[in-house]
């Protein structure tokens, strides 16, 4: 029974995407908002990395097809004039492509709903935005849902018995605090008796302006019982899925520990109990295995969960301090110097933090180049996907699958000029003479990826780094 609740909790979670209102950034560095998959630097571009359909950006790579963006919401972006912006990538190609969600106007929240989102705009207006093939929106199939407005959040969850085919359930917190609800495959919304000066919703839980937390039912046949107190959570200022924080800034941990691994996988759910080995709490969240706790000294740190009964009293290891700010998915934190850290594992598999790639723009004569996966850095060099921009300098680029090297072929000015590079042995090879090269060739995700400098210079171009707006210029003529 455990295990098929924990299931159906943690599904109710990946489905549930809440829109957060981001912190002001810190002075240092370019990014504005970050979130796991996205980040919205100073100068209104757009990143993204992680899975998009078939394809896999293992580094902050930029969506040229969006510019003077201020926010971002999953997919869904919002420009500084307040238009809200669908986006996807063609895994076959890597290209971007955007188009404006009509009639809304800034954007709260986004749910995922059965083939569609929801969305809902800053006058508190609810749309349904159908997609199709690689995530593209539906423009012309966009609907202005009737029957409900003001709302300002939105959680889903499922029903707990696995036999029914419609089991997501939708609730809407409106400006007033009441809630309504809605369950799949019907179109009418139903208020939720019993919960007024709601503030927040976490799933099928939410949170009341006196700090008490409650639960809708999650059995459809006592969908009209009334929502009932979760006891042990009183003067809760933030929730989650997992914690809470209360007024004192005590944690709180009550949601679902792990033990076991694939087919023996098995989740328990907890009673609230108070963490007492860590105070001052600003931010927690579970990611994976671990809790990670910010304080609001700046400190982060982190505990198993891989328990079976979270104790009152985990010991917690210190990963990281002067940090300004943790990701609402636990997976990533910013420090006060502007850099963004995320989570990696050392030779003992051991959790330990790493910094990630920045998000480098790679400009050729004045133009933003369109990559297939972003600008990687070793030993303080720019390293950027085979065929990114080289074909552009006048160069042919040739790649022996079986051999596992590339060829380069091209000019500088008159004379010729041929590169091989052979990435099982790591050799270079410039008009067939070997060139000692600091970093060997690599591949990142399926991406070959070549040195940016010395190729580009090699054919006549200029690069230069511009550090502070972590930009490489080329000039080319």
């Amino acid at each position: 029974m455990r295990k098929r609740i924990g299931s159906a909790i943690l599904a109710s979670l990946t489905a549930l995407q809440i829109v957060t209102v981001a912190a002001a950034a810190p002075a240092g560095g370019t990014t504005a908002q970050y979130g796991l998959g996205t980040i919205v630097k100073k100068d209104g571009t757009l990143w993204e990395w992680g899975s998009q359909g078939m394809l896999e950006r293992s580094v902050p790579t930029q969506v040229t097809a969006l510019q003077d963006i201020k926010a971002s919401i999953g997919q869904f972006a919002v420009k500084k004039d307040d238009t809200v912006w669908h986006w996807a990538v063609d895994y076959r190609t890597g290209k971007s492509t955007a188009v404006q969600v009509p009639g809304m106007k800034g954007l709260t929240d986004v749910i995922h709903h059965d083939t569609a989102f929801l969305a809902v705009d800053a006058a508190g207006a609810v749309y349904r935005l159908p997609y199709r093939e690689y995530g593209k929106l539906e423009t012309t199939e966009i609907v202005q849902l009737s029957g409900i407005d003001n709302v300002i959040a939105m959680s889903s969850y499922f029903a707990a018995d696995v036999k029914l085919s419609n089991r997501e359930q939708w609730l809407f917190l409106k400006k007033d605090g009441t809630v309504l609800r809605q369950t799949q495959g019907r179109t009418d919304f139903t208020p939720v008796a019993g919960l007024n000066g709601i503030i927040a919703l976490e799933g099928r839980y939410a949170l009341k302006d006196d700090g008490t937390v409650w639960a809708v039912s999650d059995e459809l046949s006592q969908s009209d019982q009334s929502p009932q107190q979760v006891k042990g959570l009183n003067d809760i200022k933030k929730l989650n899925a997992f914690t809470a924080i209360d007024g004192d800034s005590r944690l709180w941990y009550w949601g679902l520990t792990v033990t076991g691994f694939t087919d023996g996988t098995v989740y328990h759910e907890q009673t609230p109990v108070r963490i007492a080995t860590i105070n001052d709490v600003r931010e927690a969240h579970v990611a994976g295995r671990s809790l990670f706790v910010l304080t609001n000294n700046g400190k982060l740190y982190e505990t198993s969960i891989e328990v079976d009964r979270m104790p009152s009293n985990p010991s917690f290891i210190l990963h990281a301090e002067d940090v300004d700010s943790l990701s609402d998915s636990g997976r990533l934190f910013q420090k006060t110097d502007g850099k963004l850290w995320t989570w990696g594992l050392d030779h003992a598999s051991v959790i330990i933090p790493v910094p990630m790639q920045p998000p480098i723009a790679l400009v050729l004569n004045g133009e933003t180049i369109a990559l297939t996966n972003g600008v990687v850095t070793r030993d303080s060099q720019a390293f950027v996907p085979l065929r990114s921009v080289f074909e552009k300098l006048g160069a042919k680029i040739a790649w022996d699958n079986s051999a596992k090297t590339v060829t380069l072929e091209g000019t500088n000015g008159a004379s010729p000029l041929r590169i091989a590079i052979d990435y099982r042995s790591g050799a270079t090879t410039l008009n067939g003479k070997t060139v000692q090269t600091q970093t060997e060739p690599f591949s990142v995700s399926g991406y070959s990826y070549l040195p940016l400098r010395f190729i580009s210079e090699q054919l006549g171009a200029k690069v230069e780094w511009k550090q502070k707006e972590e930009q490489i210029s080329i000039t080319y003529k």
